[in-house]
């Protein structure tokens, strides 16, 4: 990252950049930076704040960035959001809206014509996930699981972490797994985009609603840039030169608006959701899903 140093945040000249980092999405980093380059463009223009955009390589560089200081600003999910704030390395900034919802939704799905029509009937068989580190392709699945009666470890005959929402998808459509863990949007972007057929991967159970994913900025950050950064992106979709093409989150996905008001009570209450899926069971899993 560019400019100040670790603990050093800069205030946004275009000497001393913000450094923004954004998680990871199936698309690829340089189409994850393309789908955000051009909002942080435009509050450049309109607002003076110079920024530095990189991709995490992974969930945890991002987190790990805003621990160290060496991040500004992130891209993050309900999950790594939590484990950012834990470290005192980050609070909400802003959460994109479609249609009137800050929400999306994670799943199981199976084929149609495997007969699992139960999270019970999941037991014996072999399951993908995401990133361990992801809300959607990883915690709330294993949530869901836990709820349904069915423990990971114990009950299914393998587990596959593939790091990413369609890599967890593609070990369904191939054959590899009986079930697959990710989030409706990439269900639905993969149906869009001919790589599955929804006749034949169907979902087996939705999750409650999630809040998308945040933008958060590190709590060190001087009040002045703060403010600012809550002003622009509060505004953004009525920002001169802004089009509605620009405003983007995970995985390029279009929304209407970003909202500096939403509530930190929303993620604080979808992680209590996920109080059962504690590290000793994540560490597990990772274990079992090595025996492959």
């Amino acid at each position: 990252m560019s400019a100040a140093t670790a603990g050093e945040h800069p205030t946004g000249t275009s000497d001393k950049p913000l450094r923004v980092m954004l998680i990871p999405a199936d698309t690829g980093a340089d189409t994850t930076k393309n789908d955000f380059q051009p909002i942080f463009n435009a509050i450049t223009d309109n607002y003076g704040l110079h920024f530095d955009l990189r991709v995490g390589s992974s969930y945890a560089a991002v987190v790990e960035g805003m621990e160290s200081g060496v991040v500004d600003i992130a891209f993050l999910g309900a999950v790594t959001l939590h484990q950012a704030k834990e470290r005192d390395a980050a609070e909400l900034l802003a959460v994109s809206v479609k249609k009137g919802s800050s929400s999306y939704y994670s799943g199981l799905f199976v084929r149609k014509d495997s007969g699992i029509t139960t999270l019970e009937g999941l037991k014996g068989k072999a399951v993908s996930f995401g990133d361990v580190n992801s809300t959607s392709s990883f915690n709330f699945p294993v949530a869901m699981l836990l709820a349904g009666g069915v423990d990971p470890v114990k009950d299914l005959s393998n587990i596959y972490i593939t790091g990413s929402h369609s890599n967890s998808i593609a070990a369904l459509v191939e054959g590899q797994v009986d079930a697959c863990a990710c989030s409706f949007n990439a269900y639905e972007k993969a149906v869009k985009n001919g790589v599955v057929d929804p006749a034949v991967i169907v979902p087996l159970m939705k999750s409650d609603p999630i809040p998308n994913p945040p933008l958060a900025m590190h709590p060190n950050l001087d009040p002045q840039v703060k403010a600012t950064l809550i002003e622009a992106f509060e505004n953004i979709h009525e920002t001169p030169g802004v089009t509605p093409e620009m405003i983007r989150g995970y995985g390029g996905k279009k929304y209407d608006r970003y909202d500096t008001t939403f509530p930190q009570e929303s993620f604080d209450e979808a992680m209590t959701k996920l109080a059962a899926v504690t590290d000793q069971l994540k560490a597990e899993m990772l274990e079992k899903a090595g025996e492959n």
